[in-house]
Parts: C-alpha cells; sequence; structure tokens
C-alpha cells in the first residue's frame, strides 16, 4: 500500500517497557503503533482544546461579571 502522506512524522523516545505495552496494545487492536499513538495524541490535544475554550469561557465571563458590577456602582 504505502505512499505519500499529508501527515508529519514525530520522533520520541520511550522507556522498552511502554514500546512493549504499546505493541501488545496495537496488536489486540488488529492496528500499528503508530496508529495508536496517533490516536492518543488526538485525543490529549482536543481535550487540551476543550479545556482551554472552558479556560476563556470562565474569564470571558468573570470579565463581563466585573464590568457589570463596576457599571452598577456609578
Amino acid at each position: 500500500m504505502g505512499g505519500k502522506t499529508s501527515l508529519a512524522g514525530v520522533t520520541t523516545y520511550i522507556s522498552p517497557e511502554w514500546k512493549k505495552e504499546l505493541e501488545e496494545w496495537a496488536q489486540e487492536e488488529e492496528r500499528s503503533v503508530s496508529w495508536i499513538l496517533l490516536k492518543l495524541i488526538g485525543n490529549a490535544l482536543q481535550q487540551r482544546r476543550q479545556e482551554k475554550e472552558t479556560i476563556r469561557g470562565k474569564e470571558a465571563l468573570s470579565v463581563a461579571g466585573k464590568s457589570k458590577a463596576a457599571s452598577e456602582q456609578n
């Protein structure tokens, strides 16, 4: 199959124990270790984005609440 892909490559180093565990997981799922890592990274990034949005939303509410309180005092 092979061929060109639009995905960027990344190299990292992990402990042999983690590698073995990932290989076992990949085998159980009938997937490659790369596929497992791609999904883990994708899920972590999605969670991070959602947390940042939650923080931004809370900050916006806080700023709006302070502005409202300040205008009510005047």
